[in-house]
């Protein structure tokens, strides 16, 4: 949570053109964001920052559902709406200061940079229009009303508790931040009005979420969850006991991942079932709520069947999986286009991914990518197909083709360490490839304000593979050709800038 700002004092943020665009009827800001942010202070709005790519599939759902709709359209008119797409020169350094990494990310700043709120995605659309009315007032921070919660439950008012109730919480931090944002958010919960049931329904389910994402490795490697994680996961248990209730929060409650059934199977040993009984029937009425996006109603008929194979057996009954597939066949059926149609097709390769119907899969993604305006996207999914059915030259193939064929420095450089790393995992022994390879990848960092937010995190995680794969000195040439290309990298970014620094820690010490 909070301002992440990286910039020194007096130097000015990068100046990332924001995309001025009409799609679906907003007049995005033309111009670039100091000048958003500036236009904002003239006017006295606040700054709608939405940050997203070309090629995200949640990002054209959310166009398609909510950026459409005519009373959001309406109400974004009392705000500066400035849309950044990750690719654009600068904007992963943006993505250091806002704290943003996935795409799409929503942050609504006051005119000062100060943040107020971020908003979820979420599957009830009504609820946008109203969740901007909470930070047109004179209100608080979101950073600053959870620091005043403390470690007691203080009261906060409705308003304050449904601004933290559709707050976009961080989920990609370190085991000890994500305890701490577990804390933090149920505190949230105990501080809300006692007939705000709703708000606490949602702020419960990310309370669980965050937790269970912080103890995953260790109950992976068979450690009891604690008990902290326990009262979680009991509070979700009880709430799912009101379907009402619960249905309302269906958005939130599908932050719950594998993390979080894993824990519960540990947890609840003797109400598995019944858990799994209270939830089916949640997401049941999800998928059948014409509120919700059809978009969400598969993913509500996906999160079903995950619940069924981490709760019971690993097996899906053949009457449920054989519902699954009339559902996603209808829904394909029915031939959405534009920005529709990407969150439709994401939401039935979940669907059909759970069920572990390769062959389905395999045919729907393939169809997918010869008519997308971004076929590369689908081409990692073909890969991990491939992969997952032994076929290790056809997934290569495929994933050095979709980094061939990405666009855009961000995009390219994350398809192409996905593309390093299979061939670390698959081919480990064709060194000269992987160096070659991964020179090529390093050589996409070459350009200013590139190795920020979702470059940096990625170049760590190349970092691990390759350690892993050179263990013992086996590849000692390509490491240090690597590190040579490291070097001319980091010489071109000034001394103190975070980015040098970790730039500077790729490949550091073998």
């Amino acid at each position: 949570m909070g301002l992440a700002g990286c910039n020194k004092p007096g130097v000015p943020p990068p100046t990332v053109p924001a995309q001025a665009t009409t799609n679906n009827s907003i007049k995005w800001f033309d111009g670039d964001v100091n000048a958003a942010f500036a236009r904002a202070a003239a006017e006295g709005k606040p700054v709608f920052l939405y940050w997203g790519a070309s090629w995200c599939p949640p990002c054209h759902e959310l166009k398609a559902t909510v950026f459409s709709r005519p009373d959001f359209i309406e109400k974004l008119k009392l705000f500066v709406p400035v849309y950044i797409d990750g690719d654009a020169p600068g904007a992963q350094k943006l993505g250091d200061e806002f704290h943003v990494s996935g795409y799409p990310s929503v942050v609504v700043l006051r005119a000062d940079r100060t943040e107020l709120a971020r908003i979820n995605g979420g599957m009830d659309l009504s609820q946008y229009a109203e969740v901007l009315d909470l930070v047109l007032g004179d209100v608080r921070p979101v950073k600053e009303i959870l620091a005043s919660l403390n470690d007691t439950a203080v009261p906060i008012s409705r308003d304050d508790c449904r601004r933290l109730a559709y707050n976009g919480w961080e989920s990609d931090g370190s085991p000890g931040e994500l305890v701490e944002t577990a804390a933090r958010i149920q505190r949230a919960a105990q501080s809300c009005p006692a007939d705000a049931q709703v708000e606490r329904a949602r702020l419960i389910a990310f309370a669980a979420a965050a937790a269970s994402d912080a103890e995953e490795e260790q109950i992976a490697a068979g450690k009891a969850p604690t008990p902290q994680l326990v009262a979680r996961v009991q509070a979700v248990y009880e709430l799912l006991a009101d379907r009402d209730r619960a249905l309302a929060a269906a958005d939130a409650l599908q932050y719950l991942g594998t993390s979080f059934f894993k824990a519960a199977k540990q947890a609840l040993p003797d109400r598995g079932a019944q858990l799994l009984e209270r939830w089916s029937t949640v997401m049941d009425s999800a998928a059948g709520d014409t509120r919700f996006a059809e978009t969400d109603q598969l993913a509500a008929v996906g999160m079903k069947l995950r619940a069924i194979k981490e709760l019971g057996d690993g097996q899906i009954p053949a009457t449920a999986a054989a519902a699954a597939r009339q559902r996603v066949d209808a829904a394909l059926a029915r031939g959405q286009s534009g920005y529709a149609r990407a969150g439709v097709v994401n939401s039935s390769l979940f669907v059909l991914d759970t069920l572990g119907d390769v062959d389905r899969l395999y045919a729907v993604t393939e169809a997918e990518m010869k008519t997308s305006h971004y076929p590369y996207y689908y081409m990692l999914d073909l890969a991990d197909i491939e992969e997952e059915r032994g076929n290790k030259t056809q997934a290569v193939t495929w994933l050095e083709r979709a980094y061939r064929e990405s666009q855009g420095a961000a995009t390219r450089f994350q398809w192409g360490t996905a593309y390093v790393q299979g061939l670390i995992r698959m081919q480990p022994q064709d060194e000269t490839r992987i160096r070659d390879v991964a020179l090529a990848v390093l050589g996409e960092l070459d350009g200013p304000d590139r190795i920020h937010r979702r470059t940096a995190m990625r170049l760590t995680k190349l970092d691990t593979q390759l350690r892993e794969w050179n263990k013992g000195g086996a590849h000692k040439a390509a490491i240090a050709a690597l590190r040579t290309r490291r070097d001319a990298l980091c010489s071109a970014i000034s001394a103190g800038d975070k980015a040098r620094t970790d730039c500077e820690a790729f490949l550091k010490g073998i």
